[in-house]
């Protein structure tokens, strides 16, 4: 032990000389002590809160992410559900479209509100006739109108008249006769742009008429046809179908069948050569009342419709008509006057109970009138 002495006291002078900073250093063990004391907690409080992120979020990003793709799916149910009703209305119409083009029945029948309100925008009164005049354009209705009223179409009461289409509008025109029972109405034509065949009739509230002319020119159109099936429903609606300017379309046949260069005004032209047409004319004359009769009754058959006279006019023969006087273009016009004369009788018996009339000519307006 004695020879140990020497060390243990060198040891201890070493500690006794680190006791310094040994005592200095005391606080910051002290605090390591402390924080590693601490350590577990502080583990425990951040495995915590990991467990805890996942909790809290999750959810909440997957009830966005939820909410997003029932919105996306919503938003596309609904364009697909408009698509499908934008579909189906382009079909009903086209399904609509045909069905008035082959005479079936539409679905949608003007309602007494339509009725009311198209009797009011017409001026429609139960003391007098109605009677519209429709066909397509450029048929010669304006002109017809001006004729059975017995004016010229330069008169300052008459219709307009042009070889477009002139009249836009449903237009009015009292007959001029005194005491007359008559309002005519120049209907716009169908078949334009502005008036498609298809609504032509019910949009024009053509159904508040008594009764309805259907003037052709050349040919029968779908859109005169359309218009007699529509009149075929609508019990009250009387139909007439008139073939106009037959004295241009006779002419135009006499002058096709004559040398090239013809010219009816010719001063120099011999009597052999006007003879000649004038046979030609004729001859024609014969031959367009003739094919004009077959076609409109084909035209009526093979759309299903009951057969029905044509009466064939051009204006100069029906002012003529309208003035008793004679004219050597007649043809249907004294019988298309004595027809509607006929209806408008019929239509006031019916509504004033008034016994039994004959129909006379439309001219003598003063047995209708009031």
């Amino acid at each position: 032990m004695l020879q140990a002495a020497p060390v243990v006291l060198a040891a201890a002078s070493e500690m006794l000389a680190a006791a310094p900073a040994m005592l200095a250093a005391a606080p910051e063990m002290l605090a390591t002590a402390e924080m590693l004391a601490a350590a577990p907690a502080a583990a425990a409080a951040a495995q915590a809160i990991l467990v805890a992120v996942p909790v809290i979020l999750i959810p909440a990003i997957t009830a966005a992410w939820w909410k997003e793709r029932c919105d996306r799916e919503k938003a596309e149910k609904e364009a697909a559900k408009a698509a499908e009703a934008f579909r189906r209305a382009n079909e009903e119409k086209l399904v609509t479209e045909r069905k008035w083009l082959e005479g079936v029945r539409p679905e949608c029948r003007p309602s007494e509100k339509d009725m009311v309100r198209m009797k009011a925008k017409y001026l429609y009164s139960p003391n007098f006739l109605h009677l519209a005049v429709v066909g397509s354009s450029g048929s010669g209705k304006s002109s017809f109108i001006n004729a059975v009223r017995g004016l010229s179409n330069d008169d300052p009461t008459a219709a307009r008249t042009g070889i477009v289409e002139t009249t836009n509008a449903v237009t009015r025109y009292p007959d001029p006769r005194p005491n007359s029972r008559i309002i005519w109405y120049d209907v716009p034509g169908a078949g334009t742009p502005n008036v498609p065949d298809w609504q032509y009739f019910n949009d024009l509230g053509l159904y508040i008429f008594d009764c309805i002319i259907v003037l052709i020119d050349n040919r029968f159109l779908d859109s005169d046809l359309a218009i007699l099936r529509a009149c075929r429903q609508f019990t009250n609606v009387e139909a007439f179908i008139v073939r106009s300017k037959s004295d241009q379309h006779i002419n135009n046949m006499a002058y096709d069948r004559m040398p090239r260069g013809f010219d009816l005004g010719d001063p120099d032209l011999d009597n052999e050569t006007r003879s000649r047409f004038q046979q030609m004319k004729s001859e024609g004359r014969r031959r367009f009342i003739e094919e004009t009769r077959q076609s409109v009754q084909l035209n009526l058959e093979s759309n299903n419709l009951s057969p029905k006279t044509v009466h064939i006019v051009c204006k100069d023969a029906l002012l003529a008509a309208f003035g008793n006087t004679p004219s050597p273009k007649a043809i249907d016009e004294a019988e298309l006057l004595n027809y509607v004369g006929e209806c408008v009788v019929r239509r006031l018996q019916l509504g004033h109970e008034k016994p039994a009339l004959t129909a006379p000519l439309l001219a003598r307006s003063s047995d209708y009138a009031t």
